[in-house]
């Protein structure tokens, strides 16, 4: 039996990164005839019930709150479910959960090494419980005998930074929704929008804002009509520093956190941009950069991480701790429009080289290779 961890699907994480891949490896397992057995919590049934076989999920009571020991719970209901099913792969897509398996194998899915590499600020309770967690999942990770990692940058990081093997990692590609996220320059409802810059993620440090928005400031005053656009879970407290940035910065009429843009509508935000900017610190992967190529836009991103590896040749890359750097590419895409029409091409060819079937065909692939050669519990 393989036995996949179904519970970002039914948490906040339901609607970013670890979710959106969830989702789409189960609909492509399950289109494909596949009968994997899925690990879920009953709390929070409704999120799954249209999406995941329930001759094939074991549920398990297991709360969510309160966060800082959210893990803790976690934990316990994986054992149970390993205890009952006994399942000889038992694949973890959640970097919120992964332990081992005394009936074969487990097997973590990788997304990024963020947390080793970025250090959280502070000294709070919550700081702390955060980095026991994420110590104990890393130093699991280092146990593991087969590991799934979402790039060959991820898998640089973890053969250098946890001493793992490089043939116990297999490199499975993120997907991209090709049916979704199809060329939407000149439709929809941004069309007649005045130029604009695009940002799309969260607002961690990571990500870079700060240098987005003050880039931004340098480009406003000789293109008064463009505006930059934020997109992504920001926190109330990072919405207000936003407010009181751009009012400092002279932009309080010309930047935006757009808030919820529904799932219809992102392709047309996405297309119709001057360009998505992306100039993250580090990346395990980028996924907006493809979902931005797919839906017709140039695409500004950072010259380090996974992302070179993501874009190809088909973005602009620069430094992203240099605000000119990240500057000077946003008024090359407004001042140049060749430039930005040939980079709308290549991004077209380059996004069409992923697809979340390939990963679901890669990733079943894989995991009935380990299950064949896993011992016998």
């Amino acid at each position: 039996m393989i036995l996949i961890d179904a519970t970002p699907l039914q948490s906040e994480h339901r609607l970013r990164g670890v979710g959106a891949y969830v989702r789409h490896l189960v609909q492509r397992l399950e289109a494909k005839g596949h009968t994997p057995f899925y690990f879920a919590s009953t709390v929070g049934l409704e999120h799954v019930q249209d999406l995941l076989p329930p001759e094939r999920t074991f549920a398990v009571y297991r709360p969510h709150t309160p966060a800082q020991v959210y893990w803790a719970y976690n934990e316990l209901a994986m054992r149970w479910a390993i205890l009952r099913l006994r399942p000889k792969v038992f694949f973890c897509p959640d970097f919120n959960g992964f332990l081992g398996n005394p009936f074969g194998e487990s097997v973590p899915m990788l997304h990024d090494l963020i947390p080793l590499k970025v250090r959280e600020e502070g000294g709070g309770v919550g700081i702390r419980l955060s980095r026991l967690r994420w110590g104990v999942y890393f130093a699991r990770v280092r146990r593991a005998r087969h590991i799934i990692a979402r790039s060959e940058w991820v898998k640089r990081d973890a053969i250098e930074l946890l001493g793992i093997a490089p043939e116990r990692i297999t490199v499975v590609a993120q997907g991209l929704d090709r049916e979704r996220f199809v060329p939407s320059t000149g439709q929809g409802p941004y069309a007649a929008e005045p130029p604009y810059f695009l940002h799309v993620g969260g607002s961690g440090f990571n990500k870079n804002v700060r240098r987005v928005l003050e880039a931004f400031a340098k480009v406003a005053p000789t293109h008064p009509q463009t505006r930059l656009y934020f997109v992504g879970p920001w926190a109330p407290a990072e919405r207000e520093w936003l407010e009181a940035e751009k009012t400092r910065l002279g932009l309080a009429e010309r930047v935006h956190h757009l808030g919820f843009i529904p799932d219809a509508d992102l392709p047309s935000l996405y297309g119709n941009a001057a360009a998505v900017v992306f100039p993250s610190l580090e990346e395990g992967y980028g996924l907006p950069v493809l979902e931005g190529m797919a839906s017709g836009a140039p695409v500004i991103t950072s010259n380090v991480s996974s992302l070179p590896e993501v874009a190809g040749d088909a973005a602009l890359l620069v430094n992203p701790l240099e605000v000119e750097a990240i500057a000077a590419a946003m008024r090359r895409m407004l001042e140049e429009p060749g430039l930005a029409q040939a980079l709308r091409q290549k991004g077209r060819v380059q996004a069409s080289r992923f697809s979340w079937e390939a990963l679901a065909d890669r990733v079943w692939e894989t995991l009935n290779r380990i299950a064949q050669a896993a011992p016998s519990g």
